[in-house]
C-alpha cells in the first residue's frame, strides 16, 4: 500500500470509531471527547446519543453500521476512498472476506494487509487469482521467506526469492531458485551486497561472471548494475 492510501486510511479509521481521540500531554492519560461532548478515558465508555438528545446505554458498532459509513464515499486523486474505508475494516477486524467488496485493482493489497496484521500469510489463500500476488506482497513486507514457498508460479516464486535474498543479504536463499537467469542474478546481487567476489564464481553464465569478478579488480564492487532478470505479474 503506498503512502497516500495510507495518509487516506489513518483519517478514515477516525471516522469509524464513533468517538474523537484527544491526545493530552505525555504526563496525562489519554482521553476521548463523546459525541455528547462528555470526555471519558476509554471509547467504549462513550454514551450513545439517540434522536431528541437523549442520552442511551452505549451499544457496540456493528459491521453493517460501519459499513454503512463507507457506502457512496467518493474518489479522491484516482484514489476509491469507499475501497480505502473497506480495506480499513477488514484490517481493524481482521475479516478477509470484506476484500471481495473492494475494487480488483485494490484486493490483493486489502488482503496484504489483513495477512499482515493478523500475521498470517494463509491469508492470501482467500485471494483467489491474484493470491501470488499477495503471497509476494507479504513475503517483501514481513521478509518472511516462507511466504515465497507458497507462490504457485515458478518465475514469480524465483523473484520473489530474488528480492528477498538482496534484501537480507542472504546468499542461501538464491540456492532456492529454479531458474538459472534469476539465480545468476541473484549471486550477483549478493556478491555486490557482502562484498565478497566468491559469489561471482556461482554464476553460470560466463560473461555475467567475468562482469561480476570485474567489479572486484579494485579491491571493491563497483556498484555496477545487475544484469536485468525477467519479472512476473504483468
Amino acid at each position: 500500500m503506498n503512502a497516500r492510501y495510507a495518509l487516506l486510511l489513518a483519517g478514515l479509521v477516525v471516522l469509524l470509531l464513533g468517538c474523537t481521540q484527544q491526545l493530552s500531554a505525555p504526563s496525562e492519560i489519554t482521553k476521548y471527547v463523546c459525541a455528547d461532548g462528555s470526555v471519558v478515558s476509554n471509547s467504549s465508555s462513550c454514551p450513545a446519543v439517540q434522536s431528541g438528545g437523549s442520552v442511551a446505554k452505549s451499544q457496540p458498532i456493528t459491521l453493517e453500521t460501519e459499513l454503512a459509513v463507507c457506502s457512496g464515499m467518493p474518489e479522491f486523486q484516482s484514489a476509491s476512498l469507499e475501497d480505502v474505508c473497506i480495506m480499513g475494516l477488514a484490517g481493524k477486524h481482521e475479516n478477509s472476506s470484506l476484500c471481495k467488496k473492494v475494487g480488483s485493482n485494490q484486493r490483493t493489497n486489502c488482503y496484504a494487509l489483513v495477512a499482515e496484521i493478523s500475521n498470517d500469510a494463509d491469508v492470501c489463500s482467500n485471494a483467489g487469482t491474484q493470491k501470488d500476488q499477495c503471497y509476494d506482497q507479504y513475503a517483501r513486507n514481513t521478509k518472511d521467506v516462507s511466504a515465497c514457498d507458497k507462490i504457485s508460479d515458478i518465475n514469480n516464486r524465483d523473484s520473489c526469492y530474488n528480492g528477498l535474498a538482496g534484501t537480507l543479504a542472504d546468499p542461501a536463499i538464491c540456492n532456492k531458485i529454479r531458474s538459472v537467469s534469476q539465480k545468476d542474478s541473484c549471486y550477483w546481487n549478493i556478491a555486490s551486497r557482502l562484498g565478497d567476489s566468491s559469489y561471482c564464481n556461482k554464476i553460470t553464465n560466463s560473461n555475467q561472471m567475468q562482469n561480476c569478478l570485474n567489479n572486484f579488480v579494485s579491491g571493491q564492487p563497483s556498484g555496477q548494475p545487475q544484469p536485468p532478470i525477467q519479472q512476473g505479474y504483468k
